[in-house]
C-alpha cells in the first residue's frame, strides 16, 4: 500500500524573511503543545491560556481558531517549517469596535531570533489591510515582561501608558503597559 500524503498546508497570509504566517492545521497541535507547555510561555499570558498546556488543549484552539468568522488566530513557523509561535487579534466591542487587540507568544527555542518582531510588524499590516474598519491595534504587556515590550516598539507600537495593578497573575498583582498602533502610523511610514 503506497503512503498516504499528509494534508496540504494553508497557505501563508504573510511571509517574511525570519518567519511565516498561516492559518493553523492538525499538524501543528504536537508541535504547539510541546511549544507552549513551559511555564516560561504561560507566565506572561491571560490565564485562559492553560498550564500545563496539553495536546488536547492544543488540539481544541486549533479547531477554534479554524472555524472562526473572522479568522483572527494563526501560527508561526520559521522559513524552514519550525513551529515558532502564534499571532491573533480579539475584536473590539460596543464603542471600541474599531479597536483590536493583538497577541503573540514565541516558542522559546526561537527567541532571540528576531522572529516576534518581524512576526508582529508583518501581521500588523495584514491586520490593517484585512480589515478596513480597523483603526487601532493595541497590546497590553504584563509587568516584567521586557521582552516583549522591546517587541512592540521595534515594531513602531506606541506606548501609551501603564494600568496600574491591572493585573492578576499566579497570586501576584502586577502593572500592565498599554501599546498601541494606528492605521496612520503604518500607512503612512
Amino acid at each position: 500500500m503506497a503512503p498516504t500524503n499528509p494534508e496540504p498546508l494553508p497557505a501563508p497570509i504573510v511571509t517574511t524573511e525570519k518567519c511565516i504566517i498561516r492559518p493553523y492545521a492538525p499538524s501543528d497541535a504536537e508541535p504547539m503543545a510541546a511549544a507552549a507547555n513551559l511555564p516560561e510561555i504561560t507566565m506572561y499570558m491571560r490565564n485562559r491560556f492553560p498550564h500545563p498546556y496539553t495536546l488536547e488543549d492544543s488540539k481544541f484552539w486549533i479547531d477554534l481558531s479554524v472555524k472562526a468568522t473572522p479568522m483572527v488566530n494563526f501560527a508561526i513557523f520559521t522559513p524552514d517549517g519550525d513551529f515558532a509561535g502564534a499571532i491573533g487579534l480579539i475584536p473590539g466591542q460596543d464603542v471600541e469596535y474599531r479597536t483590536w487587540e493583538v497577541g503573540y507568544w514565541i516558542a522559546k527555542h526561537q527567541w532571540g531570533k528576531g522572529i516576534a518582531t518581524t512576526a508582529l510588524k508583518a501581521f500588523s499590516v495584514w491586520a490593517f489591510k484585512e480589515f478596513p474598519e480597523l483603526l487601532r491595534l493595541e497590546a497590553g504587556v504584563f509587568e516584567g515582561n521586557n521582552a516583549s515590550m522591546k517587541v512592540l516598539e521595534k515594531a513602531n507600537y506606541v506606548r501609551e501608558g501603564v494600568r496600574r495593578k491591572a493585573i492578576c497573575k499566579r497570586g501576584k498583582v502586577l502593572d500592565q503597559v498599554l501599546f498601541s498602533l494606528l492605521r496612520e502610523d503604518v500607512e503612512g511610514s
